[in-house]
């Protein structure tokens, strides 16, 4: 019997809003050869019992996340991958999270558009939200947020003094100012994240150089988390960012390995979801009462 995995994606390709997605099928299209896997692009976090995607159906055991699933199909694993593996995702995966979610140009440009493709309505409306959220507690370690007692906050004007201030010439210059102000703020997280990018980027390449392996597990993660932020709308700062950090040799071996990659035909078994498996209104609902039942 095929085990069945689900991500994130469409068209019979995986959806860069999800990196271990895309990580996931390139591990799976590299190693299993036997084809005793089906992808399944459900994009439904329902089916799961963490409510996130990816997911590994096989009879009746079940396993998310990328990490779970890629040792699952995969060797046992030295003390070295487990650990470049948890770096990927404890600070790479945070990065790229910032970058769908955070960055602004990226969010309002990409994120929260595909998601209209890949949901139903009025899924593909606040499930963008929910992961936002969940990116600004991820992201405290990027200094992503002010505080109340932060000199450079700066106070709003309430609703009483709106009120009393009918000048249209302050108001506008007022809004300009908040627009100026939120363009200093983007600048100095997204020079915080291109710092942490190039410091991860080039441990994790240190580290790696000790082992003697073609490719593991970690690798794809890497490359899927680089491809992501690569391939959206502010990507470009990204490349010339690894270009360096890593200088010409290694850069064009890592955007060789990301070609090939996104480049090659799948081998494994993809089919369209179930209306069982749809990320629907009705199995949503369904699903939503199966929790409050077991909780």
């Amino acid at each position: 019997m095929k085990a069945t995995v689900h991500l994130w994606g469409l068209n019979g390709k995986p959806s860069i809003v999800s990196p271990e997605s895309v990580a996931l099928f390139w591990l799976l299209n590299d190693t299993q050869n036997d084809r005793n896997v089906t992808i399944v692009f459900s994009n439904n976090t329902d089916l799961s019992p963490n409510q996130e995607l990816p997911l590994l159906i096989d009879g009746d055991k079940k396993l998310y996340g990328y990490a779970n699933i890629a040792r699952h199909f995969s060797a046992e694993e030295t003390a070295l991958e487990m650990a470049l593996l948890q770096f990927t995702q404890d600070h790479i995966c945070v990065l790229t999270q910032y970058q769908l979610y955070l960055n602004k140009n990226n969010y309002d440009s990409f994120t929260r558009r595909v998601f209209a493709y890949l949901l139903e309505w009025p899924l593909w409306y606040n499930t963008p939200l929910k992961y936002r959220a969940l990116a600004r507690k991820r992201c405290e370690t990027l200094g992503y947020f002010g505080h109340d007692d932060d000199p450079e906050q700066v106070e709003q004007p309430n609703a009483e003094l709106d009120g009393l201030v009918q000048s249209k010439a302050f108001k506008l210059t007022n809004a300009s100012k908040a627009r100026g102000e939120e363009l200093l703020k983007s600048a100095r997280y997204n020079l915080q994240y291109m710092s942490r990018l190039n410091r991860h980027v080039v441990s994790w390449r240190e580290a790696r150089a000790r082992l003697d392996k073609d490719s593991t597990a970690a690798d794809f993660l890497l490359w899927a988390n680089l491809f992501v932020q690569m391939e959206l709308p502010d990507g470009q700062l990204v490349k010339e960012q690894l270009q360096t950090a890593l200088g010409p040799e290694d850069y064009e071996s890592i955007i060789k390995r990301l070609n090939d990659c996104s480049k090659s035909t799948s081998t494994l078994e993809l089919r369209g979801p179930f209306f069982a498996e749809k990320g629907n209104v009705v199995m949503s609902a369904y699903h939503a009462l199966q929790r409050l039942v077991a909780a």
